[in-house]
């Protein structure tokens, strides 16, 4: 795996499916010499924006409220993560109220306030960490890896070096986000590439979904 020797505890939250995570998770513990522990997790698309779900074993369908989403993660003893709740292209559905503004008001378990997905992300990550105070949420940081090229780029720390750990610290506000990752100019080319070829693969995978759906 990608990840052995960067990270203690991998998080695969695939967009609205968890079939790679669960796959991952035998492998690693398949090969306990790579010293990777991983938590199943989904990154959840609601009307209100995008939710981390950590620790299920069920998919959670996409396209209900953050609110009933939520819900639904701790039904089966998951966390609920608040995910990029500032990124400057809008993830929530026309109509619906952003999740950041509603984060005041959901039982949300932690806000994701680091988070590498790109060369401005310093600055709306600052502006969650900064509206954090407001919300006394535990933190986490995610490398937001489309590509095994940005694993570590940014971690949350815990005391530990297992998913029971992470778990223990997140539920008890202990942990911290840290970034490790620079965004120098010989970056930019691969970036821009990776980026754009996941953004084609995403829109396939929907358009996909969506004539399945009509088929039925």
């Amino acid at each position: 795996m990608a990840a052995a020797g960067r990270v203690d505890v991998l998080a695969i939250t695939d967009h609205d499916e968890i079939r790679g995570a669960l796959e991952a998770r035998q492998f690693a513990r398949a090969h306990p010499e790579l010293g990777v522990d991983v938590v199943v997790g989904e990154e959840v698309s609601t009307l209100n924006g995008h939710v981390l779900a950590l620790w299920i074993e069920e998919a959670v369908p996409p396209g209900l409220t953050a609110e009933r989403t939520i819900a639904l993660i701790h039904a089966q003893g998951g966390l609920a993560v608040a995910a990029h709740p500032f990124h400057p292209i809008p993830h929530h559905r026309a109509g619906h109220r952003p999740l950041a503004a509603l984060i005041p008001d959901l039982p949300l378990d932690a806000v994701e306030v680091v988070n590498n997905s790109g060369i401005f992300s310093r600055v709306y990550d600052a502006w969650a960490a900064l509206r954090n105070v407001e919300w006394m949420l535990p933190v986490t940081g995610g490398s937001d890896a489309h590509d095994v090229w940005y694993v570590g780029g940014a971690l949350t720390r815990f005391r530990g070096r297992d998913a029971g750990g992470l778990r223990r610290d997140l539920v008890a506000g202990l942990t911290r986000a840290h970034a490790r990752w620079s965004w120098t100019f010989d970056k930019l080319p691969r970036h821009f590439r990776l980026q754009w070829l996941s953004a084609v693969r995403f829109v396939r995978l929907n358009r996909r979904s969506v004539e399945m759906s009509w088929g039925r």
